[in-house]
């Protein structure tokens, strides 16, 4: 009797153990199925999120080749979509107006069997390097005159031994005394389009204002004659940059004014800033008194002179004064009677190698063009941290700076929007670098979509406020 007593416990002990170990099982095997939903579920999420972007990705894609297949056979390379003539499309940028000022449908492109070119040398922005590499690329061309023969041969390595593309289209060389001819329109009625350098109009104006500045005249020379001396005693041959001439002013007595109006009037950039934007009014210490000597005809001359310093500085300020030419002569001068009909092939000073590459490519080279070795040391001559004197901007002062330089900022973002080699990222990182040194003056012209052409047309009627 108690033997069945006992079984029956443990019987129901048995079963009660079973029952829980069965209810555990249950609980677990949930667990685990709704573990395994969630990770599904996550899963299901990125790859939907994946599939989301590979599908955008491929409808951008297939745009961009759209766009080059509808170009009426104007892709010439297949290397990289960089030089490829594509038509633009902008992003609307909701958070910048700086990037308002883009309008891709300035550009005018030419068949190629109907181009002709004319290299453009916007001073301070790089040119004269690559007007070397140019068999017309001399102030004489323009006029039916030769150059120099074989004038790349100059530079060493690679990039002496072939003619390139431009070099054998470009028909002239437009610069400084061309400008002042007043044949700028005659030049360009004689072609269809312009290889033109442009440097950002701010940096442009400090290193032209730097380069007229006596000391840095003087040791730029300095610095040219000891590099030439010092390739002569190894025997080689002088770097390209140091056989540049550094030209004064013309006239001794002239490039004496010059010095001494630098030396009282404007010493550096940011004097020059304040003597052309002050409010004070007119004093005797706007005058500068001092003597000049200069020889002339092999007799030595003794002059007092007076300078108003701030007539000077309001001059060049407003480019009509002759002492700093890279100033007075600007992108006004160079583009207003540039019509808009013309083809544009922009090479940007921090990307000069790298544009003039694709420009090659544009015009029909078959492969890329060797670029100089000595690209660096060519840097040495414009470099302003090797001048004696440097730019010493404060912040107030770049603002004003940037104020007077509006037009300026205007014309080079039209050249920007006509230039059908640079592709849409190319204008942006340029404006970049304009929203650096003058932000006000890009977030304005962008917030208020003023229109570059009618700024154009104003320019080219000679009127002098701008509404």
């Amino acid at each position: 009797m108690t033997m069945v007593v006992v079984m029956k416990q443990n019987q129901a002990v048995l079963s009660s153990s079973s029952s829980g170990t069965k209810k555990r099982g249950q609980i677990i095997l949930r667990s685990a199925v709704l573990a395994i939903c969630v990770v599904a579920t996550v899963l299901f999420i990125l790859s939907l999120q994946m599939t989301l972007k590979l599908h955008s990705e491929d409808s951008t894609a297939g745009v961009v080749h759209k766009s080059l297949r509808e170009f009426d056979g104007k892709v010439v390379s297949n290397d990289t979509e960089e030089t490829q003539l594509v038509p633009a499309t902008i992003e609307d940028d909701s958070q910048s107006s700086m990037y308002k000022v883009i309008d891709r449908s300035k550009r005018t492109v030419i068949p190629d069997k109907d181009r002709s070119l004319a290299f453009v040398h916007i001073g301070k922005s790089g040119g004269s390097t690559i007007s070397l590499l140019l068999r017309n690329g001399c102030i004489q061309a323009a006029e039916g005159e030769t150059c120099e023969e074989e004038r790349w041969k100059k530079f060493p390595g690679k990039v002496g031994e072939t003619e390139t593309i431009a070099s054998q289209r470009i028909q002239f060389y437009l610069h400084v005394s061309n400008v002042d001819s007043g044949k700028m329109a005659e030049y360009y009625s004689r072609v269809s389009s312009i290889v033109v350098v442009a440097r950002d109009p701010l940096d442009r104006w400090i290193s032209a204002f730097l380069s007229r500045h006596p000391d840095n005249i003087d040791g730029m020379r300095l610095r040219n004659r000891a590099a030439s001396l010092r390739a002569q005693a190894r025997g080689q041959t002088p770097p390209i940059w140091a056989q540049k001439r550094v030209f004064g002013i013309d006239g001794v007595r002239n490039d004496q004014i010059h010095r001494v109006a630098y030396d009282g009037c404007y010493p550096n950039v940011q004097e020059f800033v304040d003597c052309a934007t002050t409010d004070e009014p007119p004093s005797e210490n706007d005058l500068y008194n001092t003597r000049i000597m200069f020889m002339e005809k092999a007799k030595m001359h003794f002059e007092q002179v007076t300078l108003n310093c701030r007539e000077t500085c309001k001059e060049i300020a407003a480019a009509t004064s002759r002492y700093i030419h890279h100033v007075r002569v600007n992108y006004e001068a160079y583009l207003k009677e540039l019509p808009s009909d013309k083809e544009v092939f922009v090479i940007r000073t921090k990307s000069l190698w790298q544009d003039w590459v694709k420009v090659n490519n544009l015009l029909g080279s078959p492969k890329d063009v060797a670029i100089p070795d000595s690209i660096n040391e060519g840097k040495v001559v414009n470099t302003q941290d090797r001048l004696p004197v440097r730019s010493n901007l404060s912040n107030e002062g770049r603002e004003s700076l940037c104020k007077l330089l509006r037009n300026e900022y205007i014309l080079y973002i039209d050249l920007l929007n006509r230039a059908v080699n640079l592709s849409d990222s190319d204008i942006k990182s340029a404006l970049d670098d304009v929203h650096k040194n003058c932000p006000a003056i890009l977030e304005s012209i962008g917030r208020n979509s003023y229109k570059i052409s009618k700024w154009r047309s104003t320019l080219q009627k000679n009127e002098n406020t701008i509404t």
